[in-house]
């Protein structure tokens, strides 16, 4: 049985000596009760002797196949069959010696059913009837009985270990490589979100060297075209200015949102300064843990997801709530969680009418990814509250 694969990773997920060789153990166990039958039979041996081998069978049939399977040994099949194996056949070979025959197929798979040393004491206890007639055949002569004993013990040990070691081998190898596979998904899933943030990354300088930098370029010219005549169309160049401020501050919005968090080796409370600093209203931040207990250290795809949450909230706040001031909350909950709220004191709507816009929507996927949850509360003219609550570990 080969050990090793033949040279290709599909070779190696799909060679596994172990699990290929079960067919062949089957047959093994048939051809060696066959020849232990055939031999009784032209001997003139005991029929009961046969009856005790057949039923050893149907025990290996009903719980000896699954215990050798078994990825882990011993299973509860393997204590059952081994019990069967030890009581019929010791009277099996006391009243027909050929049974021993039967021993070749019997103490192998006992050791890849059970561990070493609980096959070993099995396959003593199973030669025990044939160390009985071995006493009787040679007489009392201690050192034949001893030196055949100790043989057949030896020989059935060495083979018994060869086939453990060499089942211990392959259930490792095939976990390696499944550790492998589930490794190389994870590199792979990890080299396309850094592909999707590289490209988020270029497409937020387009914009930024593009669209940004045109409607700065419209604004400028437009003050520059003043002064004013005092006619109809000083209105719609006022209008036109207050038009490319406003999408210069969207295109700023999309640039952020965008662009990679605002980490950028800051802590997580460090950023979001940074977010409130850079905002066009009042941001109050407030940091609070859960009291005496040190802070719930928050992983680094938390702290990203919770500040990419925080853009998002403060976009919508500046396109939609039309507040004055807006409040960021920070909370390290007890029992491994942290909390963002972000409430604003703008017109508010109705979360139970509305089924949110893109920003909320992207806001929620990205929060529940890492398990985390997303809540809207609020009314018409009472402003409104985003929570964004995450687990921190498990």
């Amino acid at each position: 049985m080969p050990v090793m694969a033949r040279g290709s990773p599909v070779d190696a997920r799909a060679e596994n000596a172990w699990l290929r060789s079960y067919p062949y153990w089957d047959a093994y166990f048939a051809i060696v009760l066959v020849a232990t039958i055939s031999i009784i039979l032209v001997d003139g041996g005991a029929p009961v002797a046969i009856v005790l081998l057949a039923l050893i069978t149907v025990s290996y049939l009903r719980w000896g196949r699954k215990a050798v399977r078994a990825q882990v040994v011993p299973v509860r099949e393997s204590w059952w069959h081994a019990a069967v194996m030890i009581v019929l056949f010791a009277p099996a070979d006391l009243v027909a010696p050929q049974s021993a025959v039967a021993l070749s197929a019997l103490i192998p798979m006992a050791f890849m059913s059970l561990r070493t040393p609980q096959a070993v004491a099995v396959m003593v206890a199973m030669f025990a009837a044939p160390a009985v007639q071995l006493m009787v055949t040679l007489g009392s002569d201690p050192v034949l009985i001893a030196v055949a004993i100790v043989l057949g013990l030896s020989a059935s040990s060495l083979l018994g270990v060869f086939i453990g070691r060499l089942g211990r081998q392959n259930t490792e190898r095939a976990r390696l490589i499944e550790e492998l596979d589930r490794t190389r998904e994870e590199l792979a899933e990890v080299s396309k979100e850094a592909g999707r943030l590289a490209e988020r990354e270029r497409l937020a300088g387009d914009i930024h060297d593009t669209l940004a930098q045109g409607f700065a370029g419209i604004i400028m010219l437009l003050q520059a075209a003043g002064p004013w005549t005092g006619d109809g169309r000083d209105r719609h160049v006022t209008r036109a200015m207050q038009t490319a401020r406003e999408n210069l501050a969207e295109t700023r919005a999309l640039i952020a949102a965008l662009a990679p968090p605002a980490l950028d080796g800051a802590s997580l409370e460090e950023a979001l300064m940074r977010l409130a600093k850079g905002f066009e209203l009042p941001v109050e931040v407030a940091v609070r843990d859960p009291g005496t207990s040190a802070p719930v250290e928050v992983p680094i795809d938390v702290q990203e997801v919770l500040v990419r949450a925080a853009q998002e909230g403060l976009a919508n706040v500046r396109k939609h709530a039309r507040a004055s001031s807006v409040r960021l909350t920070l909370d390290h909950v007890r029992g491994a969680a942290v909390r963002l709220t972000i409430r604003d004191d703008g017109c508010g709507f109705a979360p139970e009418t509305s089924t949110g816009g893109y920003g909320l929507r992207a806001m929620r996927s990205r929060v529940t990814r890492v398990g985390g949850t997303v809540s809207v509360t609020g009314g018409p003219g009472e402003g409104t509250t985003v929570t964004v609550e995450v687990p921190c570990s498990g």
